[in-house]
């Protein structure tokens, strides 16, 4: 969805890679408009947002992608208008992958921001609560001190290296944990005919 101007939106389809290439800071973004707290934290999000993505030397790395909980399409895209960033669509965003991603991050209520990194890695599930108490933006994106020095280090290409690498073994051992219940499980026994 893309603003034509202050109320008119449009639907406009980007390649995730596209929209995101360049990015050092992913949020996704779970509000709806019915949610009280949601509209009351979205205003506060879209000055922080700005306020990050006009720093000196990181300007523009931090984009934010909308997953939204409206409950119809008029809705999403009134609520929309109030935002100046990316939003999945509102099928997408309402439907079953909407949910998965609500589940695969732990999404337990709204408004909820989860920020990743360039990798996709999880930085946090709590910057809803991290914005109102760094309003500066001082420490964002509050990652872990660990997470920020090997992010320092090791270049980019190395740590998709090594995740890759660690997802190949940890896929590995779940097949052959499955496989491994499976002969432990009782066969069924055959009748003698």
């Amino acid at each position: 969805l893309e603003m034509i101007d202050e109320s008119t939106a449009q639907f406009k389809q980007h390649a995730t890679n596209d929209a995101l290439a360049g990015k050092k800071v992913i949020g996704l973004y779970f509000s709806a408009d019915w949610c009280g707290p949601c509209r009351q934290f979205t205003p506060e999000l879209v000055n922080f947002y700005n306020k990050m993505n006009t720093r000196r030397g990181r300007k523009d790395q931090f984009e934010i992608v909308w997953i939204s909980r409206c409950r119809d399409v008029n809705s999403y895209g009134q609520y929309f208008t109030q935002m100046n960033w990316l939003a999945m669509p509102p099928d997408e965003a309402m439907g079953p992958r909407g949910t998965m991603l609500g589940d695969k991050y732990k999404v337990k209520g709204i408004p909820s921001l989860v920020l990743l990194d360039e990798l996709g890695e999880v930085i946090t599930t709590d910057a809803r609560n991290k914005i109102p108490q760094d309003k500066a933006g001082i420490g964002f994106p509050w990652r872990s001190p660990l997470s920020a020095v090997i992010s320092t280090v090791l270049p980019r290409s190395l740590r998709l290296l090594i995740k890759t690498q660690i997802d190949t073994i940890k896929n590995n051992i779940i097949r052959k944990i499955q496989m491994l219940l499976q002969k432990l499980r009782p066969q069924p026994q055959q009748k003698a005919a």
